[in-house]
């Protein structure tokens, strides 16, 4: 399988814990969106507020594994206090839709 340029990572998070949580990526994402290989980043949330994901895109593999590599990127994702990571997984994207 080809490597992705797109990160999707989920974590599960104290709702007590989430407001900080979620400005802490965006503090992150708002130095990731420098980045020359940027696309877009996205944050969601799960409606009982107990799991946050994040997806990047980048404009290839090469960009997103640079990007990880960052420490401030590395560490925002690894230890994100007040979650437990779920998942880290690479996506290849194998279909666009749109209206």
């Amino acid at each position: 399988m080809n490597e992705s340029p797109v990160l999707v990572h989920v974590w599960q998070v104290d709702p007590a814990a989430e407001a900080a949580v979620i400005g802490r990526l965006e503090e992150m994402l708002g130095d990731v969106v420098k980045d020359p290989g940027f696309l877009k980043a996205r944050v969601f949330q799960s409606a009982d507020r107990t799991s946050i994901a994040i997806t990047i895109e980048m404009a290839s593999a090469e960009d997103r594994q640079r990007l990880e590599q960052l420490p401030e990127v590395r560490g925002t994702l690894d230890n994100l206090h007040g979650t437990a990571n779920l998942i880290i997984r690479l996506y290849q994207e194998v279909g666009v839709f749109t209206a």
